[in-house]
């Protein structure tokens, strides 16, 4: 899953306020303009949050 987010890191102190496990730590993307990273939920789907829509 692919969550467009304007700030994503508040998505991500929640996400840890949760216990979500981390599958890929935030990160800035160099290719395109994107900060992004992807948290795994509790039936193991990844979940990633960015501000690049896609």
């Amino acid at each position: 899953m692919h969550v467009v987010t304007a700030d994503p890191d508040v998505v991500l102190a929640r996400a840890l306020e949760l216990e979500a496990r981390v599958v890929r730590e935030i990160v800035d993307q160099t290719d395109y303009q994107s900060r992004d990273f992807t948290v795994a939920d509790p039936d193991g789907n990844h979940w990633t949050f960015a501000t690049f829509a896609g």
